[in-house]
């Protein structure tokens, strides 16, 4: 009763989704920050310099996309870049704000 599936990790529709997520979360991510600035008052520099990273992230996601070339080494970077960025997000926008 076993069918011969490819493992997750070798599904080329898996690589599609994932690269729509990213692309996704990463103009998610921009409109959120450009509300905090223009809605809340947010700080405007560090955090559009934040959003620097998200953009060309989701661009190049976007772009990949749009050519049906996809790669796991993408992927993993995407992921590292993301998880990093809001990790020390809070950090990063107090020290940006002093140091600019």
């Amino acid at each position: 009763m076993s069918e011969n599936k490819p493992a997750p990790f070798t599904n080329p529709r898996n690589k599609i989704t994932i690269y729509k997520i990213i692309a996704i979360y990463s103009a998610f991510y921009v409109l959120m920050k450009f509300y905090a600035i223009f809605v809340e008052g947010s700080w405007l520099l560090p955090n559009l310099i934040l959003c620097a990273p998200m953009v060309i992230i989701g661009s190049i996601a976007f772009q990949q996309l749009k050519k049906q070339k996809t790669s796991w080494w993408y992927i993993l970077v995407a992921v590292i870049a993301v998880s990093t960025l809001r990790y020390y997000e809070a950090e990063w926008v107090i020290w940006l704000n002093q140091n600019l």
